[in-house]
């Protein structure tokens, strides 16, 4: 038996460093409400004593943690007064995911993550090994089932007899993807909140300054207010391009056999290895500002991942034209087919559709002509009313000898592609004013997350839903 190892001791520095970042925001905004009672405080006494006490405690947790693999096991001991020894059989292992931000790169180490089926969070997490020792552990997970020849993937990649198709995406795409995946939206909110909680603490004089400008005797001035508004705006947008092309800069898609490698990163880099058997559904989105572009972006629906969105669903390509689509899949899931035709929906779905978002929204612009500028509201229906049509049109279904395709959209365009051993559970449903016009709503259900994922279409054809139902009942 080999001894058992430490991660390396650089895991004190990440630990310790990883600690004081959690520690900042509930302390800045702390000391802001209370700052006025801080004066009699020895702050560099307590920051003193508290470094010290998290030193500790990660020097303690760096001792007390270590780890072994021999055997087909992978051996965990961990814990100061309470300890814990874990054994996880080779064979359970999913997948080994490599992580590396800016600051284990200087440092020259990793980060690695091992998880098992069954399991919702990682089983064994290494705060810092070397590149090597990642490796090491990586392989020894990863290699353990060999082939007919009795060469595992380690040995065929070497000899070079795997077939490994590789796909990476240049940088302009990764602008171009990170302009058009309307991130800046969500980063316009974080900004608007985040001001919105540092207003009590502004200077008085400051935003005297700022309301004179746009209110200027009483009276608003719009121009200058749309202005600010638009500048907010360009300012997310640009933002949000540049960290979505260093979040996926060098991205990078490998498939040998039925393995699936994902690396990118620039700051942070991370590795993810899936095996195409637990890939349970892929789903090709066009988000509302690529469909002008014939772009889309390419995600999987994975079993066995944690609570964390990112591993029930994986981006397996961030940006793609439509026209490459096909000749992409070929390449890398030929298990999956585009349809060559979709069925529509009937023509008597498309009122329901329209109706669907279109009596809420008349609703709600009522209500709030009650409230001054409440016309302004009114604006909101030619857009509820395109959009239900909209929704209408992109609806469809396509049956493949094994694989059911739903298009639809929400506010992005979607097309799921399902095989039928994948799908959990399928139903059939109908409300009384379906039943009035011979339609169903069609869901199905995969095995991703938890509670798994389920994707719907409503108002099929109920012989269209019939013929979906046979395919999936028969043996």
């Amino acid at each position: 038996m080999s001894e058992y190892k430490h991660q390396h001791p650089f895991m004190i520095i990440l630990e310790t460093v990883k600690s004081i970042v959690y520690a900042i925001p509930p302390i800045f905004f702390f000391a802001l409400s209370r700052r006025d009672e801080l004066g009699n405080v020895n702050i560099p006494l307590l920051a003193a004593i508290a470094l010290i006490a998290i030193l500790t405690y990660s020097t303690t947790k760096w001792y007390f943690f270590t780890y072994q693999y021999e055997n087909g096991y992978l051996h965990i001991r961990r814990g100061l007064l309470f300890k814990k020894e874990r054994s996880i059989k080779r064979e359970r292992v999913q997948t080994v995911n490599v992580i590396t931000n800016f600051i284990q790169k200087l440092l020259g180490v990793t980060s690695l993550h091992v998880k098992t089926a069954g399991s919702m969070e990682a089983e064994l997490s290494l705060t810092a090994v070397t590149l090597q020792e990642s490796q090491n552990i990586k392989t020894y997970l990863e290699n353990h089932t060999t082939n007919g020849s009795g060469k595992n993937h380690a040995e065929e990649s070497e000899t070079g007899n795997a077939n490994v198709n590789t796909y990476n995406v240049p940088l302009l795409n990764l602008l171009l993807a990170g302009a058009t995946s309307g991130r800046f939206m969500l980063l316009f909110s974080l900004i608007a909140a985040a001001l919105s909680q540092l207003y009590p603490y502004i200077p008085e004089s400051y935003m005297g300054l700022i309301l004179e400008q746009v209110i200027p005797r009483n009276n608003i001035n719009i121009s200058l207010l749309l202005i600010l508004i638009f500048g907010l705006l360009l300012l997310s947008w640009i933002i949000s391009t540049l960290v979505f092309a260093v979040q996926y800069s060098n991205f990078t898609l490998q498939r040998q056999e039925d393995d699936i490698r994902i690396s990118y990163g620039l700051i942070e880099q991370k590795e993810y290895n899936l095996n195409m058997k637990r890939i349970q559904a892929l789903s090709v989105k066009d988000s509302l500002l690529r469909q002008p572009l014939n772009l889309c972006s390419i995600y999987a629906e994975v079993a066995g991942g944690s609570s964390e969105k990112q591993d029930y669903v994986t981006t397996l390509y961030p940006l793609l034209n439509l026209r490459e689509l096909s000749r992409f899949m070929d390449n890398m899931f030929p298990e999956y087919i585009i349809p060559e035709n979709m069925h529509p929906l009937p023509l008597r779905s498309r009122k329901r559709y329209i109706i669907r978002l279109l009596v809420p929204a008349i609703v709600i612009v009522l209500l709030l002509q009650l409230v001054p500028y409440g016309w302004v509201s009114l604006l909101v229906l030619p857009p509820t009313f395109l959009l239900g049509l909209s929704r209408y049109n992109t609806g469809g279904t396509a049956i493949l000898e094994k694989q059911l395709t739903l298009r639809f959209r929400n506010i992005h365009r979607y097309h799921v592609f399902v095989l039928r051993d994948h799908i959990q559970t399928m139903q059939i449903s109908s409300n009384p004013f379906q039943r009035m016009s011979d339609l169903n709503t069609i869901g199905i259900s995969v095995l991703s997350s938890r509670g798994g994922n389920r994707f719907a279409l409503a108002d099929i054809d109920r012989k269209e839903s019939g013929k979906i139902w046979n395919w999936f009942s028969r043996n």
